[in-house]
């Protein structure tokens, strides 16, 4: 089950049900298109959603900042959509390592 759910209280705004692979949309259980369909109603009301690593990408991130929907999250360094330079080098215990590029931003936290 995926769930929107408000900050504060907990409160669950909107909720997806998995119920597995799709019979004819490949592309209905990624992470940016439950993430789309999640946010669909909170979409240019000045939200910021906060996400997991499985939900962050650029191209979720994109997507909300174009609907007036900030989003930030942890991200995974080896998904394939993320730019490889935003995370060269190692980075030590404790330190996170930002980007922002199109005006969003990503971080990373060990």
């Amino acid at each position: 089950m995926f769930e929107l759910c408000e900050a504060k209280s907990g409160y669950i705004y909107n909720l997806d049900v998995y119920t597995g692979a799709h019979p004819t949309n490949s592309e209905h259980n990624t992470a940016s298109s439950v993430s789309d369909r999640l946010c669909d109603k909170i979409k240019g009301k000045d939200h910021c959603v906060y996400m997991d690593r499985w939900f962050s990408s650029p191209k979720i991130f994109d997507l909300l900042w174009g609907c007036k929907t900030k989003a930030v999250g942890a991200v995974m360094s080896n998904r394939k959509e993320m730019p490889k330079q935003a995370f060269s080098g190692k980075l030590k215990k404790g330190k996170k390592k930002s980007r922002q590029p199109l005006a969003h931003q990503v971080e990373r936290h060990l």
